[in-house]
């Protein structure tokens, strides 16, 4: 019986993550965004009194250089990033937000909002608590799983807020 409640918590969790994304690329279709692509601009964004390089999103979002790049490319493509220079290193270059990026902040923040609200509408403090607690401890034990995991599973700690 544990084994399968294991194997269910599992699948859970793969349903809930695709079903928010799956939901999240609906409502930015219109925008011409996908879910991965908004959480690429909002990092950005939220970062851009900063000087903002990829690997920073690299480590923070915890994804492959290459998917980074790749999603970057789409931003920049539709007209939502540009690259800068870098003043101390000629090879780094920074992201920059444009105007088309800024005027879709709200959009995200709304979108992101709501599948919040709906995703955590019966939830009591205490049992976002719990489940906050216990996703935690998932994480930690997935790291486990590689040995201590990755430099860029490392960055992404158990005891920080996203």
């Amino acid at each position: 019986m544990c084994d399968n409640k294991k194997e269910s918590i599992l699948k859970n969790s793969k349903f809930i993550h695709l079903k928010i994304e799956s939901t999240i690329n609906s409502l930015m279709a219109d925008k011409g965004i996908t879910a991965a692509q908004s959480h690429v601009l909002m990092y950005i964004l939220d970062h851009q009194s900063n000087d903002v390089c990829s690997t920073d999103i690299h480590k923070y979002l915890n994804i492959s250089r290459a998917t980074v790049s790749g999603l970057i490319k789409k931003l920049r493509v539709n007209g939502y990033l540009t690259y800068e220079s870098c003043g101390c290193d000629e090879r780094q270059k920074n992201i920059a937000v444009t105007a088309k990026a800024l005027a879709l902040r709200e959009d995200i923040e709304s979108c992101m909002k709501w599948i919040e609200n709906c995703v955590f509408f019966d939830f009591s403090e205490s049992e976002l608590e719990i489940m906050d607690r216990l996703q935690r401890k998932m994480i930690d034990s997935t790291a486990k799983i590689t040995g201590g995991g990755n430099i860029n599973e490392r960055n992404y700690r158990s005891d920080k807020t996203v």
